[in-house]
């Protein structure tokens, strides 16, 4: 029980979730250059066939007028513009975090709701409700630096830097961002051990997706298509592929892909590194700094990886293992340029 307390309550000073918050809206405000003019699509599709995802049907459940979002997301798109760099900067961090949440998640959900899944994007909008309530969030804020300026108009003494970076803070949101992570992670490991087995392991499923078979069987420009599974009555397999027994993801592989896909050992080789890095990452909690910091960098490889030869960007994913670095010490070795923040230059 002590072990158990340590890792979920005790405070130290390796992480800066005030920073992370930096990292995190920094992506999200990328992310939307895309994602909200693409709700423009969104707001043009039927409703007859839309099925609120869970996530729709919770916030509808909280903010019951938010579960018929479609009449509200040209208001919602403007308050994600408003309210992303809000949090960034750290203007009523908490605040503006909390709004900022709410409203994203209310758009992912709805863009969920018609059999497409961001997958990109779920950790990343789970973790902005962590930082809603993660102590020591604030740190590196408009709202630290004005709380710091009222401190010097009182005549208090102290170095800047540590007073922008906080006190030493609960590692838990950050333990508990990454755990979730690790669930995902070993997840998607035990479903390849379970359902795909040597189709897995030979290289053979990823060489047919990098090979562009997936795209081959694409509807029109959507990323999905409907398929039935194998014990499925022969009766009921006439639908393929507009039948709705079976919904599969595809992807168009990119030429660096397709070049590396004409290899079944690579194909094999890069099947079973992932499985291993899947079914690994739990053990991060476990391991030496050096060891963790390296197994997140084979991570964030793994989706570069995935950008590189399938287009697919899960760079928000890999935002996250940011949160695991220390900032605060980064920002003091890099004091050089950053003036009158490094902790060697005190005030008398």
């Amino acid at each position: 029980m002590t072990a158990w307390n340590r890792f979920w309550f005790s405070t130290s000073r390796r992480y800066s979730i005030g920073f992370f918050r930096i990292l995190l809206c920094t992506w999200l405000i990328a992310d939307f250059i895309d994602f909200l003019p693409a709700m423009d699509l969104v707001m043009k599709r039927g409703e007859t066939f839309m099925d609120p995802c869970a996530g729709l049907r919770w916030i509808g459940r909280l903010v019951p007028p938010l579960a018929d979002a479609a009449d509200f997301l040209p208001a919602l798109r403007i308050a994600a513009c408003i309210l992303a760099p809000l949090a960034l900067v750290g203007l009523g961090t908490r605040f503006s975090l909390f709004l900022l949440a709410l409203v994203n998640f209310t758009l992912r959900s709805y863009q969920n709701s018609w059999t497409y899944v961001g997958h990109a994007s779920i950790l990343p909008s789970i973790a902005l409700f962590v930082l809603v309530v993660a102590p020591g969030v604030k740190a590196w804020s408009l709202d630290a630096l004005l709380e710091a300026w009222r401190a010097r108009r009182r005549g208090e003494k102290f170095v800047l830097f540590d007073r922008l970076a906080g006190p030493p803070a609960a590692v838990w949101p950050v333990h508990l961002i990454l755990a979730t992570a690790a669930i995902v992670y070993f997840s998607s490991g035990v479903a390849k051990v379970r359902w795909s087995a040597a189709d897995w392991t030979s290289g053979r499923t990823l060489q047919w997706y990098l090979q562009g078979n997936g795209g081959d069987r694409r509807l029109g420009h959507w990323t999905q298509f409907f398929t039935a599974r194998r014990e499925t009555p022969p009766e009921q397999k006439f639908r393929d592929p507009w039948g709705l027994d079976k919904i599969v993801n595809s992807t168009m592989s990119t030429p660096a892909g397709r070049a590396l896909g004409s290899s079944l050992p690579a194909c094999a080789c890069l099947a079973w590194a992932t499985l291993l890095l899947e079914l690994a990452f739990p053990a991060l909690f476990f391991l030496p700094r050096p060891a963790q910091y390296a197994l997140l960098a084979a991570a964030t490889a793994f989706h570069a990886g995935i950008g590189v030869l399938m287009g697919i960007d899960f760079g928000g994913w890999a935002t996250l293992f940011l949160a695991a670095v220390d900032w605060n010490a980064v920002l003091r070795r890099a004091g050089e340029i950053l003036p009158g923040l490094h902790a060697s230059r005190r005030d008398n």
